[in-house]
């Protein structure tokens, strides 16, 4: 069982043909309204990936909650754990341009409602799999981790959109998911230096493995006093890049989940991440297991 603790939103997007610089007005070309939020998106790759899905977190009771959860109700994720909370559901705007570079903005929302109560409420257990981010309060984000790690469930933490976290969080962590820049700063929070592979020194430093995402120029999987691992980049025409990330993170939890080696699981997650910049929108590009590992 794949348990996610996380935001879910409704996105607003928008293409434009460059991005706006500061004091710039842009005109953008077309406003589509899609579920999004990095816990939901997650908790949909995973569940197209072939695992059973819990979600927990919240959404308002606002008039675009139902649709924010749409997604989560017809792929099959068990939402007992999602409260609806007075106020507004939380949402992200989203401006893609015309080489799919994007710019996020987020409101939280019902979001900063989840607490660490969501977090005791978790029926989670050994062999379970827990998925974490950071657009929802930290105070949930680790005492779900404390929950998980005590039930000797496997904790990936997914340090999106970065925020300071206390080193003893990383105790009850057993994969970090990175992109260059989370490195970078998760680097300088620490004083973690790397001459070679920042990867590594981040593993070595926390004890706990690390998953460093480079995008277009592959993956690099690092254990705790292990050589890393280096997975190529995957050759597409990307059409929107958003939700890349929560897609991949989706199919490694799927794939340990399943009991496969971090570096399959990685190739796995690296396809179905690429797939999804194929095509437009967060939980619309999503692609199934049948896609990445035809039947």
């Amino acid at each position: 069982m794949i348990h996610v603790l996380g935001s879910i939103n409704i996105d607003y997007s928008c293409t434009v043909d460059q991005l706006p610089v500061a004091g710039e007005t842009t005109i953008g070309k077309q406003l589509v309204l899609t579920p999004g939020g990095k816990g939901a998106n997650q908790a949909i790759a995973a569940r197209r990936a072939g695992a059973k899905v819990k979600m927990s977190g919240a959404i308002g009771s606002d008039e675009v909650s139902d649709q924010a959860i749409a997604y989560l109700k017809s792929d099959g994720v068990d939402l007992e754990g999602i409260s609806t909370l007075p106020g507004p559901t939380g949402c992200a705007f989203v401006f893609v341009d015309a080489s799919s570079e994007n710019q996020i903005v987020i409101i939280p929302g019902a979001n900063a409602g989840v607490t660490a109560d969501h977090a005791k409420k978790l029926s989670i257990s050994q062999n379970d799999v827990l998925l974490l981010q950071l657009e929802i309060p930290l105070d949930a984000v680790i005492a779900a981790a404390e929950k998980a790690n005590n039930n000797k469930a496997l904790v990936i933490a997914n340090l999106a959109p970065y925020q300071t976290l206390p080193l003893e969080f990383f105790d009850t962590i057993d994969i970090l998911l990175l992109n260059e820049t989370e490195a970078t700063q998760l680097a300088a929070d620490f004083s973690i230096s790397s001459n070679d592979n920042l990867a590594s020194a981040i593993a070595n430093y926390l004890s706990t493995s690390v998953v460093l995402t480079l995008g277009s120029k592959g993956v690099i999987a690092a254990e705790t006093q292990a050589e890393p691992l280096s997975l190529p980049g995957q050759t597409i025409t990307a059409v929107d890049t958003v939700g890349a990330g929560d897609t991949f993170a989706g199919y490694l939890g799927t794939m340990l989940a399943q009991g496969n080696t971090l570096k399959y699981s990685c190739e796995i997650a690296n396809k179905a991440a690429a797939l999804a910049c194929t095509k437009p929108g967060a939980q619309t590009a999503i692609p199934t297991i049948d896609e990445i590992i035809p039947t």
